[in-house]
């Protein structure tokens, strides 16, 4: 096996391993799959009103940010009960930090959905 074999098929795994846990995300995080199905509900609702595509990219980049930390908050917690069995005010903290990341990327997605909207009744 080539060199170049080599690295497709470890760039073939990565993307394997990537999606399983897209697919491990959605059926067993009630967080994750929630925030799917805002981002979709979020999706039809600027489709009907129409808007311009630099509005969809914030509203996509919105949902994005919002998924990509709900992930990485929901590993964070995993690896956190994982490692730690018993209540610890440490990892209390690092999943509240985690936590917080999502809160911001919600407040973020709000922000620019109130915007847009606002263009569109003003």
């Amino acid at each position: 096996m080539t060199s170049l074999q080599k690295t497709i098929k470890r760039g073939a795994s990565k993307f394997g391993a990537a999606f399983a846990g897209i697919k491990a995300g959605l059926l067993y995080d009630r967080s994750i799959l929630l925030q799917v199905v805002l981002g979709v509900i979020t999706v039809i609702v600027f489709a009907l009103l129409d808007i311009s595509t630099v509005e969809w990219l914030f509203v996509i980049s919105a949902i994005f940010i919002v998924l990509i930390t709900e992930f990485l908050n929901s590993a964070v917690e995993d690896l956190c009960d994982l490692l730690i069995q018993s209540y610890n005010l440490h990892v209390k903290e690092i999943k509240d930090i985690a936590a917080a990341a999502v809160l911001l990327a919600a407040i973020y997605a709000i922000i620019v959905a109130s915007v847009i909207l606002a263009g569109r009744i003003l």
